[in-house]
């Protein structure tokens, strides 16, 4: 009885209490976070069941020991809590590392924005860089375009220069490992530049500058892709290569000038292929359109077009396709403008108008030298377009790509740039659409079931429960709810009922109508079934397919 009279331990066994309940709760959360998180990094694994076994662990020493147990599971919980998340770090990708700088910086971001703090991030950014410019040698490694490093590149160079290619090599490292396919420097009103990025299709903040780091940066760049310095007010364009962790990016660098300033853009290509190597179900066709394909670009002759808006994913689609023949048992060429990945044992061409070196001038050369397949980077005119065909007619397989909405709008605009109706039924043997959908997010998509109204507009059959997903965001994703791209597609066979539509010049609608009756399903059928099995959003398909 004295015991409880005595205040001192009333005061310790609340604080105990206190802590014990504390302690339950972070254990409960943290058991449910390890089993969704293992589950994705780990696959099956028992680290759910070592959580909840550490718990009942717990309550039987406390049952045993009593209250005065609970500082011992304290410190033993975050250790094996630790020991959990380093485990897991070494397993996941960089992006979902938790024990690193860039998982503290964003957990600092949403404190920020919680308490309304705006415009942290770029804080956090120079912050970080001043604490990073004292670092001699970056994983980033900038080559010019004959393969040498930046003059001087990390040692040897005077300060400024030096904080120049640092800042150049931050950027490309951050880029890199968002997935980011285009970097774009901003100049704004003020001292400030913008810098962004293009991850999935979609432009995001990098990082701001200030406006003098900003045009040293620019600086930087252009003697990496061998411009003149000092032209600030023509366009220029350039080329250089980034090595960044065993992988290697070849940059095509655009620069111009606007109103603030010079402002300028870089494409970054994957010199190692990317999705190329993983055939034509990579890229996200389906079974059935993924056979046809195989069918008809082993033909011996005839003509592959795929259309579609800039950044759909055309030219490599058309690259997906060369993989599939063997190289070895076939002469390949291809005409390009630029060459954006290089090809093993394949003769790549790159178009240089100042040289009269055009598609079409290229293509007739090209005849010459005893081709199988062919590959032209773009039909721009009425011209290459005719040469292109002919090849086809003659014994060869000709790619090549064409900037229409849909497969039907593909042969109206050839009609439209004055290529005879025969002519296209001859020789083109098919047409593929196509565009790029993200691909939502494993960690955070979230599902719901939708009314059965609505699922029947979608074609689905009445009484069916289906469950679709929507995008939320979370630290994966960088808070878009998507992570990666995947294709739809909408395959035109030219077979005699559409060979025999064309005699009488059909309207667009006429040439959907006909694909239909031959089993085309549309772009978005195409995304409509990605949405159904769980790959994209709704959201998503209406904004690409409309």
């Amino acid at each position: 009885m004295d015991f409880w009279i005595n205040p001192d331990n009333l005061t310790r066994i609340f604080w105990l209490g206190g802590l014990w309940v504390l302690l339950s709760v972070i254990w409960a959360s943290a058991s449910v976070w390890i089993a969704s998180d293992s589950e994705l990094i780990f696959g099956e694994s028992s680290w759910p069941l070592a959580s909840v076994c550490f718990g009942a662990v717990f309550f039987l020493v406390t049952v045993m020991w009593g209250l005065s147990a609970t500082p011992v599971f304290a410190v033993g919980f975050i250790a094996a809590l630790f020991f959990y998340t380093f485990t897991r770090d070494k397993k996941a990708p960089a992006q979902e590392r938790i024990l690193c700088v860039a998982f503290l910086k964003k957990v600092l971001i949403k404190l920020a924005q919680s308490l309304g703090i705006d415009d942290v991030e770029s804080l956090l950014d120079r912050s970080m860089k001043q604490l990073s410019s004292s670092k001699q040698d970056s994983s980033v490694v900038l080559l010019k375009k004959d393969g040498s490093p930046i003059e001087g590149q990390g040692k040897g160079m005077d300060r400024a220069a030096s904080k120049a290619v640092r800042v150049v090599q931050d950027l490309f490292e951050k880029a890199i490992k968002n997935g980011a396919t285009d970097i774009h420097f901003e100049p704004k009103s003020g001292e400030e530049m913008a810098v962004r990025c293009r991850v999935d299709g979609v432009m995001q903040n990098l990082t701001t500058l200030w406006a003098a780091e900003g045009k040293s940066s620019i600086s930087a760049l252009k003697v990496l892709s061998d411009m003149d310095i000092a032209e600030r007010r023509r366009p220029q364009d350039g080329t250089f290569a980034v090595l960044f962790e065993g992988r290697k990016f070849d940059i095509r660098a655009a620069s111009g000038p606007t109103n603030f300033g010079e402002k300028m853009a870089l494409r970054l290509l994957d010199s190692d292929g990317g999705i190329v190597k993983n055939g034509l179900e990579g890229i996200g066709m389906s079974e059935s359109v993924t056979k046809k394909m195989r069918q008809i670009i082993h033909q011996p002759h005839g003509m592959m077009l795929v259309c579609g808006p800039t950044g759909s994913g055309k030219t490599t689609t058309l690259y997906t396709a060369l993989g599939e023949l063997d190289v070895f048992s076939k002469n390949i060429v291809t005409i390009e403008d630029p060459i954006e990945y290089r090809l093993d044992n394949i003769s790549q061409t790159a178009v240089n108008v100042a040289a009269e070196l055009t598609f079409a001038n290229i293509l007739r050369s090209t005849l010459r030298q005893d081709p199988d397949v062919i590959l032209v980077g773009e039909i721009r005119d009425k011209e290459t377009a005719e040469i292109a065909m002919q090849a086809a007619l003659t014994g060869h397989f000709v790619f090549s790509t064409l900037h229409a909405n849909d497969s039907a709008t593909t042969i109206t605009r050839l009609l439209d740039i004055g290529i005879d109706t025969t002519l296209i039924q001859s020789s083109v043997s098919a047409v593929l659409a196509q565009r790029l959908l993200r691909v939502l997010c494993k960690r955070c998509k979230e599902a719901y079931t939708p009314p059965s109204e609505f699922l029947q507009k979608l074609g689905l059959p009445p009484g069916k429960q289906v469950s679709l997903y929507k995008e939320v965001g979370c630290t994966s994703c960088l808070d878009t709810g998507y992570r990666g791209r995947t294709g739809i597609h909408e395959l035109l066979v030219f077979d005699s009922n559409i060979r025999d539509l064309l005699v009488g010049r059909p309207s667009i609608q006429e040439i959907r109508q006909a694909g239909r009756k031959s089993g085309m399903k549309t772009l978005k059928q195409s995304g409509i079934r990605k949405v159904v099995a769980g790959i994209t959003s709704l959201n998503e398909v209406m904004r690409v397919a409309k």
